[in-house]
């Protein structure tokens, strides 16, 4: 393995149980299996939501949550499952594997190091269908131990990263794939003139996006921080809405002459959005859900009934091959300059410094949208800011009237 023969241990940023710090430990570095790809991480973006849910103990680590983890399972695993109200109707049988000690991270990039006898076999190709090299760089779907300086997983996960991206943008196609299957699903079903997205985060700024590229008439946004409602203005939206100070159901009325959304894009997962889902559909519209959800939250279900919408959830992804023709799409949006993933980027940080970055996320997510944990070992990344939502431009930009397919 070019780099990593003559090392035989790496770095591995883990979590021991609910409520504790990062700890980095030396452990043996991955030998790839038959259809694997050893990666050597550059880097590691944080999907906060879920690895912030894994840390509190309340989301099944990525790890678990791959091999079929559910939240129930790890209430009960944690002592946590007494006061669920649902707690009559889980299922009988237990989760084998243990959710702690958690290794963290599914969203990086790296370059490939060492490649399985198998690794280039039909369906286990990359998406693009060509076999990949030792010393490609490569970004990920799926990757199990992101905050690492090496990880083995299937090459029918990874994708080459095009010469127009840096590695940086290439971790974020893990959150995009999900985000943009999920879209392209409910396109799939009707095509929504008026879209309303809950929360401006990473999810909540590509939903926006990917909305405006699929050429949606009207973009409305609800987000509780200024700068995250400004960079989504810049990146799409229509308009803007501070919940705060705002009835959000209100004023979605006006803005549809009562009618609500064709479709409702929720990327938040807390309760308090949820809630408001079914008030803010039109009858026969589309619900995505792409917030993580991790406990139970109340929602009128009976709305379900009397306006007949669809829930499209964040889709079940085995490998990048089932949805190859999804990732070049990407590709090609982000190439055209639909899509931004580098405008999402406002933090770095060392590996050795990966618990200062989620103090940060928690002590001010109103500026944070997305951290990214690098691989480099000199000492001089702490809390370096890529740039700062405070300057994103108020009022609508150029790049947010784009639509797609370009012109030819």
């Amino acid at each position: 393995m070019p780099g990593a023969s003559e090392r035989r241990v790496m770095r591995q940023a883990i979590i021991d149980g609910p409520g504790k710090d990062f700890v980095i430990r030396e452990v043996p570095v991955p030998q790839p299996g038959p259809v694997e790809t050893l990666l050597r991480i550059t880097v590691s973006t944080v999907c906060s939501r879920t690895d912030l849910g894994t840390i509190d103990g309340y989301h099944p680590p990525h790890g678990s949550a791959v091999m079929g983890m559910l939240p129930h399972d790890l209430r009960i695993q944690l002592g946590r499952s007494e006061l669920d109200v649902s707690r009559p109707y889980y299922p009988s049988s237990a989760f084998p594997g243990t959710a702690f000690p958690a290794v963290m991270g599914h969203e990086a990039a790296g370059t490939v190091v060492a490649l399985g006898a198998e690794a280039n076999s039909p369906g286990h190709l990359v998406a693009s269908g060509q076999p990949i090299r030792g010393g490609d760089r490569v970004g990920t779907y799926r990757v199990h131990g992101g905050y690492s300086d090496y990880s083995a997983l299937d090459t029918a996960n990874v994708f080459r990263t095009p010469d127009f991206m840096t590695d940086e943008e290439a971790s974020l196609m893990e959150p995009l794939i999900a985000n943009y299957n999920c879209l392209h699903r409910c396109w799939s079903i009707a095509v929504p003139k008026t879209v309303v997205i809950i929360g401006q985060g990473c999810q909540g700024l590509f939903s926006t996006q990917v909305a405006r590229a699929l050429g949606t008439e009207l973009i409305i946004v609800s987000e509780l921080s200024g700068h995250k409602r400004r960079l989504a203005v810049e990146l799409g939206a229509d308009v803007a809405i501070d919940p705060a100070g705002s009835n959000v159901v209100h004023e979605v009325e006006k803005l549809t002459g009562s009618a609500g959304a064709d479709l409702v894009v929720e990327c938040v997962g807390r309760e308090e959005t949820i809630r408001a889902v079914p008030f803010l559909v039109r009858r026969g519209g589309m619900i995505a859900q792409i917030g993580a959800l991790t406990q139970p939250v109340t929602f009128d279900y009976g709305y379900v009934h009397f306006k007949h919408f669809i829930v499209v959830p964040v889709g079940y992804i085995r490998t990048l091959r089932e949805v190859a023709d999804q990732v070049v799409e990407v590709l090609e949006l982000i190439k055209a300059g639909l899509i931004r993933p580098d405008r999402l980027l406002t933090h770095r940080f060392e590996l050795s410094d990966i618990q200062a970055a989620f103090e940060l996320i928690r002590r001010n997510p109103g500026e944070v949208v997305k951290v990214a944990i690098q691989m480099t070992g000199t000492g001089d990344l702490q809390g370096t800011t890529v740039w700062s939502t405070a300057h994103a431009r108020a009022g609508p930009a150029e790049s947010g009237r784009c639509r797609w397919p370009p012109a030819r």
